[in-house]
């Protein structure tokens, strides 16, 4: 069969194709054969194909196949026989892998189709950990070895970033599984957090975070070394506004799982002030969670240790007889984000609601903030302030 026929399958077996199916079938054939078929077909070419176009095709669609059906879709021998074929692919062992002698591939082009090929199988097991949660820990076992070759200095920066981006992803959907990787992984995530390049310290910094997140005791010995590998990406030195915003998330994370363990002191004055988010808005909610629970539920002590800067809203307060200084962002900035249309409505409301509490509290300070600024903003934070 030659590439361009085989091409087609990849068409005609889509996720669309089967919802067509089942919905339109004559009763010969139900919705699970079909499914059944078309996986067959996926699976017998990951390892059979010698076309790595084909191969990589064939990995996105059984991925968007797992994202519109689910784990619980495919009968539990055709996840192992698509764990295997992965398997095979990340041990470079499938048919498409293999060089024949005198071939007349341009190394160049190759390198490209290698490259495309693992983004592709890469990205399989995100599906996979999204599917199964915490029960892909098992199968994950399996993959783990195979994927870090990818991540050794030998290789290319895209084949570590790969690597890191694709845990980052399992490491946020296979919840707690994840500590019993960190000490392999946290080495790895902080060299690149140093990268040269900005897509590496993004994925980076993502992976970090995730793995604050779900990696329990085992990842909070590196909080320390997490933060000071994010310091520099907060700088101006840091070119890249996504790679900021993710160190913002990291953070986030970091404060909400753990906030007894970061030196708010030193952490915040360096956190709030990149806020709002440019770029990544994906990180927004994690990001105005954390700030939302900063300015809502701490502690006076925690308030205590929050930063006074003169952009910010400057008020002394009386908090339990004792004084401290009112802590918060600068509203002119913050507020940006309640006008934004890259943010969603529930993080408009976490800002808001944040807004509005601190409202609550020190009304009287707070009045020249909706003064002066620009309409918008102030009706935007006005439509969270309760009329009483």
């Amino acid at each position: 069969m030659h590439g361009h026929t085989k091409r087609l399958v990849v068409t005609l077996y889509s996720a669309d194709t089967i919802s067509m199916f089942s919905t339109v079938h004559d009763g010969s054939m139900k919705a699970r054969e079909v499914l059944d078929m078309v996986m067959n077909i996926y699976i017998k070419t990951m390892t059979e194909d010698d076309d790595k176009e084909v191969v990589a095709n064939e990995c996105m669609s059984i991925a968007d196949v797992i994202k519109d059906y689910g784990y619980m879709a495919l009968e539990p021998y055709k996840y192992i026989r698509l764990v295997d074929a992965t398997l095979t692919l990340l041990r470079e062992e499938s048919a498409c892998q293999q060089l024949e002698n005198g071939s007349d591939v341009d190394d160049e082009d190759d390198t490209e189709h290698d490259e495309i090929l693992m983004d592709a199988v890469s990205d399989l097991l995100p599906e996979f950990a999204k599917s199964m949660g915490c029960h892909f820990a098992p199968l994950f076992a399996r993959l783990f070895e195979p994927l870090m070759k990818f991540a050794k200095a030998s290789r290319p920066p895209q084949d570590r970033t790969m690597v890191v981006a694709c845990l980052a992803e399992v490491a946020q959907d296979m919840g707690d599984p994840i500590a019993g990787y960190v000490d392999r992984l946290m080495p790895l995530v902080l060299k690149e957090l140093a990268s040269s390049s900005a897509t590496n310290r993004r994925n980076a910094a993502f992976c970090a975070g995730e793995l604050a997140k779900n990696g329990g005791e085992s990842a909070l010995k590196y909080y320390n070394d997490i933060l000071r590998g994010l310091y520099p990406l907060f700088g101006e030195s840091e070119p890249d506004d996504a790679v900021r915003d993710n160190a913002a998330g990291v953070v986030s994370r970091m404060i909400m799982v753990h906030p007894q363990s970061i030196p708010l002191n030193q952490v915040l004055p360096v956190f709030l002030r990149v806020l709002p988010l440019k770029e990544d808005h994906e990180e927004s909610l994690a990001v105005y969670n954390c700030v939302s629970m900063l300015v809502c539920h701490l502690t006076p002590r925690y308030l205590s240790l929050l930063p006074y800067r003169d952009e910010n809203l400057c008020a002394l307060v009386s908090l339990k007889k004792q004084t401290h200084i009112l802590p918060w962002l600068n509203f002119r900035e913050v507020s940006k984000v309640l006008v934004s249309p890259a943010e969603t409505s529930e993080v408009k409301a976490q800002v808001g609601g944040a807004f509005s509490h601190l409202l609550s509290l020190y009304r009287q300070d707070m009045q020249p903030i909706l003064i002066n600024h620009p309409p918008a903003h102030a009706n935007a934070l006005a439509a969270f302030v309760p009329n009483s």
